[in-house]
């Protein structure tokens, strides 16, 4: 009863893989050009075939991420172009943890240029000039979603007057981006600027300028920046920063209040009064090594305030490498390896995610807890031995990553070895030579190139596909006899070469030759009727075109025979002779070579005595 419940469930289990349905990856995506981030929507359909699933999106510019087989994702793109994005949908298997790529698709992802321009600008009355004029101070302010530098500038004024800047990599953008420009008049003037990208984008932006008289007080403007302190003298806390906040206001008022976020998820605000004379110092511990996305906010007195974020970092850079080794397998399949990754960081950081690479289009990727204790390893099956390029990349957690590829022998070592034969061919030509490969591999690989060296200055290579299932045979046609070094060399699968080279030797075909035999047939010694029968044979094979018979009686007869008449071996003859006695009867034969169809040398049978009797 329980072998007949297997034989159920395996044909149920049969039955349910025939109908089962695949998976199939699809997704959409939304570009928003002016942040570079794009929004991904997963739309697959998950199949019927057993095992859990993870999504992986390839994003084109390098980097990845790994997601719930349905779920989408949002990416940040730091440069503007075209990319190559992927879904790759893996199917894994829970008793071995080995996966396959079960769907994927691809789509072509654009993200355009996006640029703008604005500008500020500030008046002040010069009062000592006649006429009146106005002092203006323009600041060009480039927008541009991937940060291109500026490498042209361009005023219209709005009073007939216009100008432009160009800007190179050694001349300091932030120097260019200002201009002065002087007005005799009130106004109002349209005052445009047109800023030009290191991609080609051109943006342009007007505005209509109000020069009043006296001319509006300058409105305030400050900036926030920091700088990294290094101390010396007592031994030093390595994750201690020390910070100083660099304050800069247009009228010189001074910082109210300067808030630091250390970007280890603590933060804090200092506050000032209006005569403090120090400096603006902080100094913060960090837990950890690391490196750390630090920001200062300065508000100053009037209420004007800026911020800056720079990234610190905390102790010694960590630094990382991957490595792995191929273990023993336990298993009787030779073609099952399992690979054990070793992870080293400086930090003592743990893996986050150890992606594998096995060499046969069939990768997977592992993600860790941080709090894990076990061993990083994993294992494949190979559908065919080989030598594979195994390659792991460890990506630790705070942010260090490592790759390493190595070459990993699966299976026997390959071995081959190669020889051939001459088989017999259907043609009549004595030079035409048939070859056959007799191939051989250890791992039962087959050929994909056979090239073939006849020894008289030709050769030829040809190619095989992998599924081929026939005959490596060559047939070669030579131009004349001789002897000569015929080799082959076979290129199979996987890598392995092996050659055969032994002398082939093609004597001259024999000299033409033919003979004809004579036969008296049904003789009777009461008869002057007599039979003769002539057998001609020929080497090459020819068929004759003429027979000439002498019967010894002073008369004789040619018979031709036309060439759409069916060979024969023997031809017949009968002749009357005029009275008894003894006669000597001769036959010749003409033949016609199959070369040059032209008559042969004449040959002849001796001459042979018939005796006819008196009646």
């Amino acid at each position: 009863m329980r072998k007949l419940y297997s034989l159920v469930a395996s044909l149920i289990f049969a039955l349910t893989a025939l109908n089962a349905t695949p998976d199939i990856a699809y997704f959409t995506f939304v570009v928003n050009n002016t942040t570079n981030e794009v929004v991904f929507t997963n739309n697959s359909v998950i199949g019927s075939e057993p095992g859990a699933r993870k999504a992986y999106w390839i994003f084109g510019d390098g980097t990845f991420a790994q997601t719930p087989p349905l779920a989408g994702t949002q990416h940040h793109y730091l440069q503007t172009g075209v990319y190559n994005v992927c879904l790759k949908i893996f199917r894994y298997f829970s008793n071995t943890n080995d996966s396959v790529l079960s769907a994927q698709v691809c789509k072509t992802v654009v993200l355009e240029s996006q640029c703008g321009a604005n500008f500020e600008y500030r008046d002040s009355l010069i009062t000592n000039s006649s006429p009146l004029s106005h002092l203006v101070k323009f600041w060009a302010i480039p927008l541009h979603n991937s940060q291109k530098p500026v490498t042209q500038v361009c005023w219209n004024f709005g009073d007939g007057t216009d100008t432009c800047i160009n800007i190179t990599a050694t001349t300091p953008s932030t120097n260019l981006l200002s201009v002065i420009h002087n007005y005799y008049q009130q106004g109002p003037y349209n005052v445009c600027v047109r800023i030009k990208y290191q991609d080609g984008c051109v943006a342009e932006k007007c505005k209509q300028v109000v020069l009043l008289s006296p001319p509006p007080p300058p409105a305030d403007s400050c900036k926030a920046d920091f700088e990294r302190i290094q101390l010396t003298g007592t031994i030093i806390n390595p994750l201690q920063v020390t910070l100083k906040a660099l304050p800069w206001h247009s009228s010189n008022k001074k910082p109210q209040t300067i808030c630091w976020t250390f970007g280890d998820g603590t933060n804090t605000c200092i506050n000032y009064q209006n005569n403090y004379t120090g400096q603006y110092n902080i100094t913060h511990t960090y837990q950890q090594p690391g490196n750390y996305e630090v920001c200062v906010k300065i508000t100053y007195a009037g209420g004007c305030f800026s911020m800056k974020c720079k990234m610190i970092q905390a102790g010694p850079a960590a630094t990382c490498s991957a490595n792995y080794e191929k273990l023993a397998s336990t298993s009787n399949n030779p073609l099952s390896a399992v690979f054990k990754a070793i992870p080293q960081n400086s930090q003592n950081r743990k893996p986050s995610q150890v992606c594998w690479s096995f060499g046969d289009g069939r990768d997977t990727c592992i993600n860790y807890a941080e709090n894990y204790t076990g061993l990083y390893y994993v294992s494949h099956n190979y559908v065919h031995p080989g030598n594979y390029s195994v390659c792991v990349k460890i990506r630790y957690y705070g942010g260090c990553e490592a790759y390493l590829c190595k070459p990993t022998q699966i299976g026997p070592l390959d071995s081959c070895k190669a020889d051939y034969e001459t088989i017999a061919t259907t043609s009549n030509t004595p030079l035409t030579v048939a070859f056959k490969a007799l191939p051989w591999h250890n791992n039962n690989k087959k050929p994909i190139k056979i090239c073939w060296y006849f020894g008289d200055g030709t050769d030829t290579c040809i190619y095989y596909p992998a599924l081929y299932n026939g005959l490596y045979n060559v047939i070669h046609r030579y131009n004349q006899p001789g002897q000569y070094n015929v080799c082959m060399k076979i290129l199979y699968d996987g890598g392995c070469i092996s050659d055969k080279c032994r002398p082939l030797v093609l004597p001259p075909p024999p000299p033409p030759s033919c003979s004809v035999g004579l036969f008296e047939i049904s003789p009777s010694i009461s008869s002057l009727e007599r039979y003769f029968q002539a057998t001609p044979v020929s080497n090459p094979p020819s068929q004759p075109v003429r027979i000439c018979w002498n019967f010894g009686d002073g008369t004789d007869t040619c018979i031709m025979i036309a060439a759409t008449q069916p060979p024969q071996t023997v031809y017949n003859i009968h002749h009357r002779y005029p009275a008894p006695g003894t006669y000597n009867v001769c036959v010749k034969y003409y033949s016609r070579t199959a070369a040059s169809h032209s008559n042969a040398s004449r040959l002849s049978s001796g001459p042979k005595q018939t005796n006819v009797e008196d009646l």
